[in-house]
């Protein structure tokens, strides 16, 4: 799971996955192969209740290793290898613990797509985003049609895509394609300060609204309401509603007298 170019520190319940590979985190075969390990190493971890992603540098990721690229890169290989990264990305987007990406400098093309699976993304006011595909005449992948649309809104992802244009940490924040935007020497006691306090949550409460929020838009709501009731009445019985609820009377209590 460790290695030089991505390495993965759990604490207080947060895996710290932070990649540090070459050509400002780019895709390539030093980065990719540990990634790819050390992100099923901390899904399958139960001691992980959080998963935070970040990039070494001063940049998050830069997409695909270009030098890879190009006619004498084999079809079939190349599909192979999209095959298995977006294998990875699916189980961070659809799986049961709640992704953060932390994000500064670039992150271009596949590398924005990564950051944009996550459940929630953090920007630094240096971040930069761009979905680059246009520019060297491919296509979005990594599930960038998908993450991007759900992001902005349809009108906006077909604008950033046909374009090719870089936006900013203010214009990401404006149209909703990240959640909060720090200042650069303050994001990571700032992350590391919410992600700790998700991983203090019932491990199968984040589990159940992640869930539900995910499939929000792909049924009605007669469909997620008799999933949420399905569900609650099980929640309810279980001790950490138990001991929350009764943590929270005692606070009321003390505060009343």
């Amino acid at each position: 799971m460790e290695s030089e170019c991505f390495k993965v520190e759990v604490v207080d319940g947060v895996a710290i996955c932070t990649m540090d590979g070459p050509r400002m985190n780019a895709m390539g075969e030093q980065l990719l192969v540990p990634m790819m390990e050390g992100l099923a190493s901390v899904l399958d971890d139960d001691a992980v209740r959080v998963i935070l992603l970040r990039g070494a540098g001063g940049n998050f990721c830069t997409g695909a290793d270009l030098n890879m690229m190009g006619e004498e890169m084999d079809p079939a290989v190349l599909y192979e290898s999209m095959e298995k990264v977006t294998s990875m990305m699916y189980r961070l987007h659809e799986g049961p613990k709640p992704v953060i990406c932390e994000v500064d400098g670039w992150s271009v093309g596949g590398g924005m797509s990564l950051a944009i699976c996550s459940d929630i993304t953090y920007a630094t006011d240096k971040a930069l985003f761009l979905m680059s595909f246009i520019r060297i005449s491919i296509i979005p992948d990594l599930g960038s049609s998908y993450f991007l649309s759900r992001r902005v809104g349809l009108a906006r992802a077909k604008e950033l895509a046909l374009t090719g244009r870089v936006i900013d940490a203010e214009e990401a924040y404006r149209i909703g394609l990240v959640n909060r935007v720090f200042p650069q020497d303050e994001i990571t006691g700032e992350v590391m300060k919410r992600a700790r306090k998700m991983a203090g949550r019932s491990a199968r409460a984040l589990e159940l609204t992640k869930r539900n929020l995910n499939v929000a838009h792909q049924v009605d709501l007669q469909t997620l309401m008799h999933l949420e009731n399905s569900t609650q009445p099980f929640m309810v019985l279980s001790p950490e509603h138990k001991a929350d609820v009764e943590a929270f009377l005692a606070k009321q209590a003390s505060a009343d007298s």
